[in-house]
Parts: C-alpha cells; structure tokens; sequence
C-alpha cells in the first residue's frame, strides 16, 4: 500500500454511511475516484523509480566518460610525433563521441519505457473508469426506477 498518508485514509473510508436517498450511486462513485487515485499512485510510483534509475545511469556513464578523457589525454600526451598524436587523437575522439551517443539513446529509451509503463497504467485505468461510470450510472437509475415503482404500488 501506498506510504501517503492521504490515500490511506482515503482507502479506510466508510462507503456505507453514504445516504440511501442519494441520486446516484455514491458508493459507486466514490469507489470510481479510490481506483482512479490509486491508479494515478501507481503511474508516480513507476515515474519515480524510473527517474531514480536513469540519474544512476546518468551518474555511471558520467564517471565513464571522466575516466576515458582521462585515459585519452595520457595516451595523447605519451604517444611520439605530433602527427601520430592528432591521428591517435582523432580515433580517441570518434571512439568517445560514440560512446557518448550510445548512452543517450540508453537513456532515452529508458525515458520512453518509463513514459510507456506510466502511461500504459493510466490509460488502462481511464477505460475501466469509464466503464465502471456507466454501469454506475445505468445501475443507479435501475434502482430509481424500481423504488419508484415499488412505492408507487
């Protein structure tokens, strides 16, 4: 369960208090906006673990790329003529930026999967919600209606 103290106590509400006179299904209603909360909670908790993990893999390939300059200029500076210093310097410097290119697409797909997973719960969160607002709303007026009825006669 979720730690926000908030939608705990939202989730040890008492639904049957709610007035049987009420027009619609207040239950039904109030159960809709508990899912709908719990789903949106869901969709954070997977955006936050997902931030958590790319800035660690944004720490890790920082540190790489740190350790590779370094290891670059040793190499360029130790290495003989000026001429085989800028050739070896220009190999060190692709090799570097592929590195570099690499990890952004890395990132960047782990932003897409996460945008993905989040979405995805909302998404299917929204279907059901308007589902279950139907059914909500076409039971209420069932229940109307046969209570008309049965003081009618």
């Amino acid at each position: 369960m979720s730690q926000n103290p908030f939608f705990n106590s939202w989730m040890k509400m008492d639904l049957g208090k709610m007035p049987a006179n009420a027009p619609l299904d207040m239950r039904g209603f109030m159960e809709l906006g508990r899912k709908n909360f719990q789903a949106l909670t869901e969709a954070q908790q997977v955006a936050v673990e997902s931030m958590q993990s790319i800035a660690q893999r944004q720490a890790e390939i920082l540190s790489q790329i740190v350790q590779d300059q370094s290891s670059m200029v040793r190499e360029i500076i130790t290495e003989g003529t000026p001429e085989e210093k800028v050739a070896r310097s220009a190999d060190l410097i692709r090799k570097a930026y592929e590195k570099g290119i690499h990890g952004a697409r890395e990132v960047s797909d782990m932003l897409n999967k996460s945008g993905r997973e989040a979405s995805d719960i909302i998404n299917k969160r929204v279907a059901s919600a308007l589902n279950e607002m139907k059914t909500t709303a076409t039971e209420s007026k069932e229940q109307r209606k046969a209570s008309k009825d049965k003081s009618a006669a």
